[in-house]
């Protein structure tokens, strides 16, 4: 595999996964809450997985493994930015339970880290800052028409903060041997899928609310 065509296909990906966040209702508060709550559920393993990826990174990798604990410490308290939106759409995290779909995308990276390459993590960290990078300013500012400005923090933060974040992912992979490469992609076009999943079940949730009322 070509070192670009990783990044080809997360070129690609992105381009699927805008089009169903374009017709995502972001407008609907049920649908923006549950959405908020299924990226609470995920966002408070990703320091706990960037740990383990620094504490599997053999010694050999000891530049790799300071990569790791250091954007642990910048993702410290990311969580709670998307629990301050509920809180000021007046929704509480309990009323809206952990999908299948949410469990399956953080739980999978617990296995490929520790039962393949720590390095397979980056197909997680490059899909979602990516998708963070190109989309989260844009869709702050529906939330923010929709909902107001207090309501938007965790798209906003991370659709400024990620761009550089990106950059320095793609740095550290293109420098990864293709075997590993082939370990992100696959984790990355995983990560896709589970996310469409994740999406469609908020939309899904908030018809049948719509429907109940």
């Amino acid at each position: 595999m070509e070192k670009q065509s990783l990044f080809e296909r997360l070129t690609e990906l992105m381009k699927y996964t805008e089009a169903y966040l374009e017709k995502a209702p972001w407008g609907n508060t049920e649908f923006y809450a549950d959405w908020l709550a299924q990226t609470n559920y995920y966002t408070n393993h990703t320091t706990r997985l960037l740990a383990l990826c620094g504490a599997l990174s053999p010694l050999s990798q000891q530049p790799l493994h300071n990569r790791f604990l250091k954007h642990a410490a910048e993702e410290k308290g990311h969580e709670n930015l998307s629990l301050l939106d509920l809180k000021n759409l007046e929704k509480p995290l309990d009323a809206y339970s952990e999908s299948a779909a949410t469990q399956a995308f953080y739980q999978v990276q617990y296995y490929w880290i520790e039962h393949h390459d720590p390095r397979a993590f980056f197909g997680f960290i490059l899909f979602l800052e990516q998708l963070a990078a190109q989309f989260g300013v844009r869709l702050a500012q529906r939330v923010t028409r929709a909902h107001g400005e207090k309501c938007s923090h965790f798209l906003s933060v991370h659709g400024e903060e990620d761009v550089d974040h990106v950059a320095e992912a793609v740095k550290n992979v293109e420098m990864m041997p293709e075997s590993v490469q082939t370990l992100i992609l696959k984790n990355m076009e995983q990560c896709s899928e589970l996310y469409y999943c994740i999406v469609q079940n908020c939309i899904e949730h908030s018809i049948s609310k719509k429907s109940a009322a």
